[in-house]
């Protein structure tokens, strides 16, 4: 009998000092009020839904046990489409008009300062033909535009090709860098047409450590673009 309970405290020991993750999130308006909040994971190009809950008063709270550390997506009914590392800890996801914060746990802030920096370069990048047009009304000389634009046009894209490349390297011992190595993949791939790389892929997967390349999906798009 001593034995029985004793591994009973045991288990219930192991079960309490097991990975949990909790999701809250707020809202300044209700506009979501009634709708469900869903946790989904990629899979085999298949969203799978991994937690779920109503959204009331303009909150919700998402938790439960946590078997591994991995990238998901948040919705709010079915748009609102929000990457979320689920790790353990306390994750905080506040939306202020059209502004959304999260952060709480480490490789959360890592991503959302990341996503914070690359956001801004894009909108410069954006920003570009506006900035054209108004060059042409001003009267300047159409190849002067042409070359201060497409000097500025290299310049963000280089900037973004290095915080890309930068962060990836960074982590490249965690989620975080499989999953944007990944990104830049199949961003090469919607761009060609087929499984391919490009030189800034091409540098990353050099450097990269022999655990980081041996992540099954990056194997399995290696050996795509080998076989093609």
């Amino acid at each position: 009998m001593r034995k029985i309970l004793l591994l009973f405290l045991m288990l219930l020991v192991f079960v309490s000092c097991a990975d949990k993750y909790s999701i809250t999130g707020t809202f300044t308006q209700c506009m979501f009020d009634g709708k469900m909040a869903y946790i989904k994971q990629l899979e085999d190009n298949v969203m799978k839904p991994v937690d779920s809950c109503e959204i009331v008063h303009g909150e919700f709270v998402m938790s439960g046990a946590l078997d591994s550390v991995r990238c998901v997506s948040l919705f709010m009914g079915e748009s609102n489409c929000i990457p979320i590392v689920l790790e353990r800890g306390d994750i905080n996801v506040s939306f202020a008009n059209s502004s959304i914060k999260i952060g709480g746990t480490p490789l959360n802030d890592k991503l959302y300062e990341f996503l914070t920096l690359r956001d801004s370069l894009t909108m410069l990048l954006a920003e570009l033909p506006h900035k054209e047009s108004s060059m042409i009304l001003e009267g300047y000389d159409h190849r002067d535009i042409i070359m201060q634009l497409g000097q500025k046009e290299n310049e963000y894209r280089k900037a973004i090709d290095k915080l890309e490349t930068n962060f990836i390297v960074d982590n490249y011992d965690n989620v975080l860098g499989v999953t944007w190595f990944l990104e830049l993949c199949y961003g090469a791939y919607n761009q060609y047409g087929y499984a391919t790389t490009t030189p800034q892929i091409d540098e990353i997967y050099s450097r990269a450590p022999e655990s980081f390349r041996a992540n099954t999906d990056i194997k399995a798009y290696m050996k795509l673009v080998d076989e093609k």
